[in-house]
């Protein structure tokens, strides 16, 4: 692989997968460890990556994985309860969690996603957004009754773990999400990750520094996570990603 960027690994193994399946063939050990080199196109436009994902496709290293992961021991996370991973990329967020058949995760690339059902088989995956969660399937064009906050069926969960996306909140589906008014992706994925967990449930992202140290920028936001959860715990950490420079934290928050 010498000389190989991450662009071209990327494209290598979005063939070996493609080719794979198309032969029906099972994955060996070897075979999941080279497609877990899979890195999404965040920062990889200069090399050719087209689409929405060079602009937040950054998977987490592992040596933060299990940071994460002791953090979540730390603070009380119930073993027996269910997980939920809402960006959850090849899965490398639950490769630590004690029991994979309770662990359940959104990808809106399909590669990704495939990558994660190969790796960890017991986990469920959906391919869609992670809104879709609050909208009526099987189409998703309509939010769900006030009576109902979700079709999942592992809900409430002890456990929200991820490293979601950052970056202003405007996709497919975000008219449907204009109250409360949620500015950026990050705080989406907290506010609604905070929904799904059971009370004393624990809340671990991995998420841009903007939203610790922006003072009054997102209060309103702040408010309305603040309603949800007590923080806990908070790491500033230094540039952790193969392709940005982009400053980041790991935040606990603890369902109230």
């Amino acid at each position: 692989m010498a000389g190989k960027n991450q662009y071209q690994l990327n494209k290598e193994i979005e063939s070996f997968i493609l080719d794979k399946d198309k032969r029906n063939e099972s994955y060996s050990q070897t075979d999941i460890e080279f497609i877990q080199k899979y890195e999404g196109s965040g920062g990889q436009g200069s090399k050719g990556a087209t689409g929405e994902g060079i602009l937040y496709e950054f998977y987490t290293p592992g040596y933060v994985v299990k940071l994460m992961w002791e953090l979540a021991f730390r603070f009380g996370f119930d073993k027996s309860g269910t997980v939920l991973e809402p960006s959850i990329a090849t899965g490398r967020l639950i490769e630590p969690a004690p029991d994979k058949t309770k662990c359940v995760g959104f990808e809106i690339n399909s590669i990704s996603a495939r990558i994660a059902e190969i790796s960890f088989p017991g986990a469920t995956i959906y391919r869609g957004y992670f809104e879709t969660a609050f909208m009526q399937p099987e189409r998703f064009t309509k939010r769900l009754p006030l009576s109902q906050l979700t079709w999942l069926k592992e809900y409430p969960f002890s456990l929200v773990i991820g490293n979601p996306p950052y970056g202003k909140y405007r996709n497919k589906y975000s008219s449907y999400f204009s109250t409360p008014k949620i500015p950026q992706i990050e705080q989406f994925f907290m506010y609604y990750g905070l929904q799904l967990l059971k009370p004393g449930g624990l809340l671990i992202y991995l998420t841009s520094s903007n939203f610790l140290r922006n003072g009054l920028t997102y209060n309103k936001a702040k408010d309305e996570i603040g309603k949800l959860a007590d923080l806990l715990d908070a790491y500033r950490l230094p540039p952790v990603f193969r392709f940005s420079e982009v400053p980041t934290d790991i935040i606990v928050l603890k369902r109230k």
